[in-house]
């Protein structure tokens, strides 16, 4: 079985080391820094980005499987490494084609506009699995990170659904998910009008239940041979998560939701036939 090309190289700090996403946001993610300064030095890179927990990570290792892409993983958190690298906060010796996982990006996302060198992958997921896994597989640390830099503006205008007699406690943290799932997958739509050409968007559902003919088109787009293997590592053991929501809450990811993610899967580029 064929696996990235392992990369050997010392890790370079351009500053004190980062080890967590709580110190990212702390250190590097300041207003007057670009998050993506070192994009333009890396050679035609795979970006893969969406709303977090839609799959991202699974696509974008995936993709690193890929025989000529390059895996710049030095720590313990493969996408956290590569935001390191592309902000220039850490350096490394690589020789050869990058996969980064750009979700991070989050109120940043009109970076992408600055550079033209990259193919976006942007990643679609219906509503009840993203909000089930942000509720139940994820730090309460990092969901409050994506609702302060994308939800809080929809829940400000919206009050994200949250029954008015609850609101003195501020955002329930499902309200916080949804908020957070309206504003990052409406980034669709700009970045599906600004890149064109540069920017697929796939449904990851979709893409499980039909990778065998999907995947080789997603390969194409970004230029990497398909094989086989590819397909082999993409499992469908998390589709049923939009199942696992109880009745109340699914009702409200609907409502609340649901609009925004039929508006983006009018744009998807491979699939929805």
């Amino acid at each position: 079985m064929l696996s990235a090309l392992r990369n050997s190289s010392p890790v370079t700090w351009n500053g004190r080391p980062i080890r967590s996403w709580a110190a990212f946001h702390s250190v590097v993610k300041q207003p007057d820094r670009r998050l993506l300064t070192k994009l333009d030095d890396y050679m035609a890179p795979i970006l893969v980005a969406g709303c977090q927990r839609s799959g991202t990570t699974a696509l974008a290792r995936l993709l690193k499987r890929a025989a000529g892409i390059v895996d710049h993983a030095f720590g313990h958190d493969d996408e956290l490494d590569g935001a390191l690298l592309l902000a220039g906060h850490a350096t490394l010796a690589l020789d050869g084609r990058q996969c980064f996982q750009t979700t991070y990006l989050n109120d940043r996302y009109p970076e992408y506009f600055e550079h033209d060198n990259f193919k976006l992958i942007w990643m679609l997921r219906e509503p009840r699995s993203v909000v089930y896994s942000m509720l139940n597989n994820w730090k309460r640390g990092a969901l409050n990170r994506l609702f302060d830099a994308c939800g809080a503006e929809v829940f400000a205008q919206t009050g994200g659904g949250q029954p008015f007699n609850s609101s003195w406690l501020g955002p329930s943290r499902l309200a916080k998910a949804c908020a957070s799932y309206v504003a990052k997958t409406a980034q669709t739509f700009t970045l599906a009008e600004r890149l064109g050409e540069r920017m697929a968007v796939i449904d990851y559902d979709e893409l499980v239940a039909h990778k065998h003919t999907m995947l080789p088109k997603l390969c194409a787009f970004v230029d990497v041979p398909y094989g086989t293997h590819l397909a082999d590592a993409l499992h469908d053991r998390s589709v049923n998560k939009r199942n696992r929501l109880g009745d109340r809450d699914a009702e409200h990811v609907d409502r609340f939701c649901l609009n925004v993610y039929t508006k983006a899967q009018a744009l998807r580029t491979i699939g929805g036939a």
